[in-house]
């Protein structure tokens, strides 16, 4: 039996090293799920540009972004927004409307089928991550379509055509 290569995470600055490094290992899809884009951890130009070239290169990339809120992001100019305005058919934002959903205090940034971290005290900048873990990557790619499937389109961060 394999055993796992989970790490620990602790800090602001471990979590944006590992945010950093997994969206750059990232060759066709990433899932995240948080209260509101964690603007310290998703709001960097270096990951809009590398999620950018990913879609323009791989017509089979698959962004998912699923917050409670997005109000304060789009209003501040959020990467992760402009992304989904810029590229709709490969990045896509949702809102959770399940009342229990809306409950989901963590942080998931699921890449691939094979990495993620997942923070379960976000506010602390603690949790853990692994970059070689198919089945707990799967386990959490099941648990993120659940809450894909019964969040709703977001509205606030959806480009206005005139």
């Amino acid at each position: 039996m394999k055993e796992t290569s989970s790490q620990l995470l602790s800090g602001r600055s471990e979590c944006q090293d590992c945010v950093n490094t997994l969206i750059e290992k990232a060759q066709h899809r990433v899932y995240i799920i948080g209260q509101d884009l964690e603007a310290e951890l998703y709001n960097h130009r270096g990951i809009y540009d590398h999620l950018t070239g990913m879609a323009t290169q791989n017509r089979k990339t698959d962004i998912r972004l699923i917050a409670h809120d997005t109000r304060v992001a789009t209003s501040n100019g959020h990467y992760l927004i402009l992304l989904a305005q810029k590229l709709p058919t490969f990045a896509q934002i949702r809102i959770t409307s399940d009342p229990d959903h809306r409950k989901f205090s963590e942080n998931w940034l699921i890449v691939d089928d094979d990495a993620f971290m997942r923070l379960r005290n976000p506010f602390q900048y603690e949790g853990n991550f692994d970059i070689d873990n198919r089945l707990d990557c799967r386990s959490l790619t099941d648990d993120f379509i659940d809450i894909w499937e019964a969040s709703q389109q977001d509205q606030n961060s959806r480009r206005l055509s005139l």
